[in-house]
């Protein structure tokens, strides 16, 4: 056989790495992280650091994430949610809005928006935002419940009270329909046990904060809520007309992370003595 009309077995080789080298090269762009990518990993790693409490260093990776993504309603409305953290409402307001620019129907940033607003006590404006977010998700118990709250604030207490009503029976009637998520839903009894309150009907709302703490020990607004109504509880010792008054709305700004806070035992004790002094006596009553 002449010469050069056969590839040797070395040079089949050669040839064969070869043309894998080019198919590297000019495959490399396709699997390279783009821009929106590379914004998503900025991202995460700002969510990990909001949930260590540095909302500083936070802010400073949304915003390099944004950078590289401009049009992530996402990372906009987390960028929003860090900075009422940190209590910088008006740059919240304007976060919520660049996320609602880019997608009208993205229900949270509509009731985040609202929250940032009541924080500044702009209440119409606030309810206005929560309007929006139950026109795309009537159900929502929490946006319900904060559109009575602002109600509450601005003077219309009959209004308020009617939206507390309904939190309670919108709460009770998912709890009835999917009694098993309820049973891990912890949003869902703590908001029911702010409404409840808001009502004066403490021994409820005492037990459906019960029920959130069991579920989630770290609910943040769950523990406070039962705080509130052992003293409430505690004071009618002295004053049982506290008993038929209801809660007046709280003047800090909505709160929604779930973060560690210790109840006082004590205090806790006496409340919980307080409802079963209560349930003696009454069963006493009843014979």
């Amino acid at each position: 056989m002449r010469s050069g009309q056969t590839v040797s077995g070395n040079g089949r080789i050669g040839i064969f790495i070869a043309v894998a080298a080019t198919l590297v090269v000019l495959a490399a762009p396709v699997f390279a992280d783009t821009p929106a990518e590379i914004a998503q990993g900025l991202m995460r790693r700002a969510d990990d650091l909001v949930l260590q409490g540095q909302y500083t260093e936070a802010l400073d990776l949304y915003r390099e994430a944004i950078d590289l993504d401009p049009y992530s309603s996402q990372i906009w409305n987390r960028l929003g949610i860090t900075q009422m953290k940190v209590g910088r409402f008006p740059d919240a307001v304007e976060s919520f809005q660049k996320a609602l620019d880019i997608d009208p129907y993205y229900t949270a940033a509509w009731k985040n928006k609202g929250d940032a607003l009541q924080a500044q006590e702009q209440y119409q404006a606030a309810i206005d935002s929560y309007d929006r977010a139950l026109a795309i998700y009537s159900s929502d118990l929490y946006t319900l419940y904060e559109k009575g709250v602002c109600l509450q604030k601005m003077g219309r207490s009959d209004k308020a009270m009617e939206i507390y009503n309904e939190v309670v029976r919108l709460a009770e009637k998912e709890m009835r329909r999917n009694p098993n998520e309820a049973r891990y839903n912890a949003q869902l009894w703590t908001t029911k046990g702010d409404a409840l309150s808001h009502l004066g009907r403490y021994q409820e709302a005492f037990e459906a904060y019960q029920e959130a703490v069991r579920i989630n020990p770290k609910m943040e607004n769950a523990i406070a809520g039962l705080q509130r109504v052992n003293e409430t509880l505690y004071r009618a010792r002295s004053s049982p007309e506290l008993l038929r008054t209801a809660v007046p709305p709280q003047t800090t700004a909505p709160r929604r992370t779930a973060t560690p806070l210790a109840i006082p035992i004590p205090l806790l004790s006496l409340g919980i003595a307080a409802l079963v002094l209560a349930a003696t006596v009454s069963r006493k009553g009843n014979r």
